[in-house]
């Protein structure tokens, strides 16, 4: 379970900054993305590798992730600085507030932000952004988002602060990225693992080289429960071995049933969540052979 843990901590972030992203665009764009787009409204962003790093924070290697075939760059680092310390960092790197997130608590907290640049003191070059964001749903047309996922770690005598921070360095077109009504998103399935009738794939996200990927789908007409039931019988029925303390146990966690299976050192975890009664949200979290 360990590994579908460590998945969750880049998928959760993911998530969060794809909502901004989509709330931050229905703003300042007019509405260019609606309907079924809203449940992956969720883009990321772009700054330098150098800009998103911390003052004195030890050398870690940037990796990439493929999001619905757009690549992101990331790096997580454990830094000796306090957590509101971090956070101010960032929110100060962020210059304009015109379109920048942030929310704490005392335990962790976030920054996203657009940074739209001199932009910000012209509302002509703004206005002009906006006009080729519009047309082309290339979200840095706009500006440089940026997203920052801080972690208050360590003891209390020596407090310490888990960061993630993640910029794109290519193009990051919303329009290709985001699913079409009815089609699936860019990207791939996971393989040997089935996907229940009438889902509709709108998040597809592995790490480059890494053996660990998440998948989402929009499934309608299905509870989480029908959707547990779902992966018990087509996993063990593919040759999965349902990992569980007694047969068919169910696990809910904060309303969401979790499902976990194996097989030739494949590790998937299964997420069912009922979004009220026309449809659930399903995750998919892979840990296969390197």
């Amino acid at each position: 379970m360990k590994s579908a843990d460590n998945e969750r901590i880049v998928l959760v972030p993911l998530l969060r900054l794809l909502f901004f992203l989509g709330v931050a665009t229905v703003v300042t764009a007019a509405l260019v993305l609606r309907s079924a787009r809203a449940d992956v409204a969720e883009a990321l962003w772009g700054i330098g590798s150098r800009v998103m790093e911390f003052p004195g924070a030890p050398h870690e290697a940037t990796r990439q992730l493929l999001v619905n075939g757009v690549q992101v760059s990331f790096r997580t680092q454990t830094v000796d600085a306090h957590l509101a310390d971090v956070l101010a960092h960032y929110e100060s790197n962020c210059g304009t507030p015109i379109a920048t997130q942030s929310a704490r608590n005392s335990h962790a907290g976030y920054v996203a932000c657009l940074d739209v640049g001199d932009a910000s003191s012209d509302l002509g070059a703004l206005a002009h952004r906006l006009l080729r964001f519009s047309e082309t749903g290339e979200l840095r047309e706009l500006g440089d988002p940026r997203y920052i996922l801080a972690r208050r770690v360590g003891s209390p005598a020596k407090e310490t602060t888990f960061l993630l921070t993640m910029w794109a360095e290519s193009a990051f077109n919303l329009y290709d990225m985001l699913p079409r009504s009815g089609a699936d998103a860019a990207g791939h399935d996971l393989v040997g693992v089935p996907r229940p009738p009438g889902s509709q794939r709108i998040l597809s996200a592995w790490e480059a080289r890494r053996p660990s990927g998440v998948v989402v789908y929009r499934v309608g007409a299905r509870s989480a429960q029908e959707l547990e039931s779902f992966y018990r019988s087509e996993l063990r029925g593919n040759g999965w071995t349902i990992i569980e303390r007694s047969p068919s146990e169910s696990i809910q966690i904060d309303g969401t049933r979790m499902l976990s299976a194996e097989k030739d050192n494949r590790l998937v975890t299964v997420l069912a969540r009922s979004i009220e009664a026309s449809h659930a949200v399903l995750t998919l979290l892979a840990s296969e052979p390197s």
